[in-house]
């Protein structure tokens, strides 16, 4: 076996998936050459790290499928004894190495999503809370007015911020329950320079449905419903 025959299944050795034959004529390959030895060496490293780092979460189904079919390079002219011996080879090696790809897309997928989802966990926990939301604020014809922020925790609180066009307002705002209860909220006063003001509120934040802003003018309401399940 030559050098290029041996870099063609180098993934699959890396892996320990390359089959009886192949393997003992690439290792007596390798045992002679040192740049085909270092290439596979350097891919079996990559693959014991990937093994190491495996996902918390797992990818999303077909995901390896659609990686390999990204990554499948386009047929090459070849001549007929060239082809048949790449039948064998070349389809197994590239995907053996489309593979090693696909778990490290993978890990830089998932990585961001756990250091979000651990960074999340810990501001719950730093005030005793389980869940933090925000939803949009529409105004009549869903037109976008702003955000609704709620933490529901040890003390739950929401707070709201208004895009310009809606900072005149004079806003009483209230929270809609579940089972249809109104519960105004008094305290709060929106900043008419910012748009923006929040309040402790005197229930759990996983019962309201909806938070109301309602103008002085008739039809001047604006509402967000948050997202959280009942």
């Amino acid at each position: 076996m030559n050098c290029e025959q041996t870099r063609a299944i180098a993934a699959e050795l890396a892996l320990g998936i390359a089959d009886g034959e192949q393997r003992a004529e690439a290792l007596r390959h390798l045992a002679e050459c040192p740049d085909c030895r270092r290439a596979v060496e350097e891919l079996t490293t990559v693959a014991d790290e990937l093994l190491l780092l495996a996902p918390e979460r797992e990818p999303p189904a077909g995901f390896e499928s659609r990686v390999l079919a990204r990554l499948q390079p386009e047929p090459e002219p070849a001549p007929r004894r060239a082809r048949l011996w790449r039948r064998g080879l070349v389809p197994a090696g590239a995907a053996a190495a489309a593979a090693l790809a696909a778990v490290a897309i993978a890990l830089g997928a998932t990585s961001d999503d756990r250091q979000l989802a651990q960074h999340y966990r810990a501001t719950l926990a730093a005030a005793h809370g389980s869940s933090f939301d925000a939803a949009r604020l529409f105004a009549p014809g869903r037109a976008r007015a702003g955000v609704v922020y709620g933490y529901d925790g040890a003390t739950s609180w929401v707070f709201v911020a208004l895009y310009r066009p809606y900072r005149a307002s004079d806003y009483t705002v209230e929270l809609v329950t579940h089972d249809g209860r109104r519960i105004p909220l008094e305290s709060l006063h929106l900043d008419p320079k910012t748009g923006s003001g929040g309040q402790a509120v005197p229930i759990d934040l996983d019962s309201v449905s909806a938070v109301r802003l309602i103008g002085a003018e008739r039809g001047d309401v604006l509402e967000a419903a948050l997202p959280h399940p009942r």
